[in-house]
C-alpha cells in the first residue's frame, strides 16, 4: 500500500542524494492525488482526517522546488494551505480532526513546511501565477498567519527549562523527539530570507510559554539554542533510542530519538565533532546495514532496514555536513540563515573599527574587525533609538540606496559569526520600526 509519508520522505533522500528526473515527477504526481484521498473519513473511502497525511504530503511537494511548475504541484500545494486554514484548533493543529488537543508533533511538522513553503514563495517573488488560482502572493498571504499561528502554539507550550512534553496541556515528563521536532520548526520560522535579501521573520522577543506557568520573553532564535542545549544535557535520554509516540493514532509511530535529537542539536549550533554527539553517530554507523544498502532502524522487533530510517539518518547528516561547510571543514556551501543565529550576550564598538563580542559557550570578548562601511552600519544602528532604526535612515547614514542596505547588514552579520570561530549569530536583527523596516542591535534581555 502507498504511503503519504514515505513517499515523502524517499522524495527528501532524494534530494540530498541530487537524484531528480522521472522518480521525482511520478512520486510528486502521486502526492498530488493521495493526498486529498488520504485525508477523507475512512467511511467515504479515504484512510482518515490526518493532519499527519497533509504535513507529510506538504513537505513532499516542496522537496524538489525545481518542479513546482509540475501539473498539479501548484495546486496540491494550494490545497494543503486551505486545509490547514480550515483545521487549525487553538494552538496548532490535531492529530487528527474532531480532537481539540493540539498536536506537537503535527503542529511542529505544518509550522517547519510551510516555512519552507513560504522561503519558496519568497525566491520565486510576488505575482509569479503558478496556474490558474495560485499565484506567489495571495498563497504568501494565507501561508503567514498560518505560520504565526503555529508559533504561538508551538512557544505556548515550551518549558522554562527549554524543553517541550511529549503531551500538550498536561504536565508530562519532557520528551527530547518534541524538543528536537518544536526546535526545527521555531529554527525554519526564523531562518530565511525576504523577497530582498532581509530576513523573512522578524525575531523580536515575544510571550512564551504560559500552560505550566508565568510567561516569559524570548526569541525564536534563543528558544532554539536552549532547546538544543536542554537536549545535549540530556542526551542519555535519547543517543541511543527511540521514542514512541502514543498520540498519534492509526498505526504504531517511532521517532528515531539518536537521529532526530542529533539533528535538532546541530541546527541549534552545536559543532558535529562535538564528542557528546559521539555515541548518536556511532549508533548511526552501526546501523548500517551494507547487504540492502539501508539503514537499519533499532526497535522491540529488532533491526530493520526503514525508509524512515533512511530519511532520519540522512536528515542529521546533511545537517552535520551543512554545519561543518559553515565553519570551513567541509565542501557544501550553505547560507548563513539556513543555521538559526546564536544569541550574543554583548556587543560594544571598539577603536579601530572593531566590535567586540561576547557569546554563550564562547570565551571572550571576541574582537571583530570590520571594513569601514561595515562599522559606519554598526555604529549607525548601535547610536540609533533602542527599537531600532528604520532603513531609509540607515540608507542616508551610509549614502546607499535602501535596497542595498540588507546586503550590507547580510555581510556584518557574516563578518560576526566568522569572529565567533562559525558560531552562527546576528549583530543586527530586522525589526518593524513604526510601521516600516528596520534594523536593531542585539542586546541580551539583561541590557535590553
Amino acid at each position: 500500500m502507498s504511503s503519504i509519508v514515505n513517499t515523502s520522505e524517499v522524495l527528501s533522500v532524494l534530494r540530498v542524494a541530487k537524484i531528480a528526473g522521472q522518480p521525482v515527477r511520478r512520486a510528486l504526481g502521486f502526492l498530488t492525488d493521495a493526498i486529498p484521498e488520504h485525508c477523507r473519513p475512512r467511511h467515504k473511502g479515504g484512510r482518515g482526517e490526518h493532519t499527519r497525511f497533509v504535513a507529510f504530503g506538504l513537505a513532499g511537494l516542496l522537496s524538489h522546488p525545481r518542479f513546482f511548475h509540475q501539473e498539479g504541484v501548484a495546486e496540491a500545494v494550494a490545497w494543503c494551505v486551505g486545509w490547514f486554514a480550515d483545521h487549525r484548533v487553538d494552538h496548532g493543529w490535531p492529530e487528527v480532526l474532531g480532537l481539540d488537543d493540539t498536536s506537537l508533533h503535527q503542529t511542529a511538522s505544518t509550522v517547519r513546511g510551510l516555512a519552507q513553503l513560504r522561503d519558496i514563495l519568497h525566491e520565486l517573488g510576488p505575482g509569479l501565477v503558478l496556474s490558474s488560482e495560485v499565484d506567489t502572493t495571495s498563497m504568501l498571504a494565507r501561508v503567514e498567519p498560518l505560520i504565526d499561528h503555529g508559533v504561538h502554539g508551538l512557544i505556548y507550550h515550551r518549558r522554562a527549562s527549554g524543553a517541550w512534553g511529549w503531551r500538550t496541556y498536561v504536565d508530562t515528563d519532557p520528551s527530547p523527539s518534541k524538543t528536537a521536532l518544536c526546535l526545527l520548526a521555531l529554527s525554519a520560522v526564523a531562518s530565511g530570507a525576504g523577497p530582498e535579501g532581509e530576513p523573512a521573520y522578524r525575531d523580536t522577543p515575544r510571550d512564551m510559554g504560559g500552560v505550566h506557568g508565568p510567561a516569559y520573553k524570548k526569541r525564536l532564535s534563543e528558544a532554539v539554542v536552549e532547546a538544543g542545549q536542554w537536549l545535549v544535557r540530556n542526551r542519555h535520554r535519547w543517543e541511543t533510542f527511540v521514542e514512541d509516540d502514543k498520540d498519534v493514532q492509526g498505526t504504531a509511530w517511532e521517532h528515531l530519538a539518536y537521529a532526530l535529537c542529533t539533528q535538532a542539536a546541530v541546527r541549534a549550533g552545536v559543532d558535529p565533532r562535538d564528542p557528546r554527539l559521539s555515541k548518536a553517530w556511532q549508533l548511526i554507523d552501526d546501523l548500517w546495514d551494507p547487504e540492502v544498502a539501508m539503514w537499519n532502524e533499532p526497535g522491540a522487533s529488532g533491526k530493520r532496514a526503514t525508509v524512515r530510517a533512511a530519511y532520519s539518518t540522512v536528515s542529521a547528516c546533511r545537517e552535520a555536513r551543512g554545519r561543518l561547510a559553515r565553519i570551513g571543514l567541509g565542501e557544501e556551501s550553505v547560507s548563513a540563515d539556513e543555521i538559526t543565529a546564536v544569541p550574543l550576550v554583548s556587543a560594544e564598538l571598539a577603536e579601530d573599527h572593531t566590535v567586540l563580542l561576547t557569546a554563550p559557550d564562547i570565551g571572550g570578548p571576541v574582537r571583530c574587525e570590520l571594513s569601514q562601511r561595515l562599522f559606519d552600519l554598526a555604529k549607525a544602528v548601535h547610536d540609533g533609538p533602542g527599537e531600532g532604526l528604520p532603513t531609509e535612515r540607515i540608507a542616508r547614514a551610509l549614502f546607499v540606496a535602501p535596497s542595498s542596505v540588507p546586503k550590507y547588514v547580510q555581510r556584518l552579520n557574516q563578518a560576526v559569526s566568522a569572529a565567533l570561530g562559525g558560531a552562527p549569530a546576528r549583530l543586527l536583527y530586522a525589526v518593524n520600526v513604526s510601521g516600516v523596516g528596520g534594523y536593531a542591535w542585539a542586546r541580551s534581555e539583561t541590557t535590553g
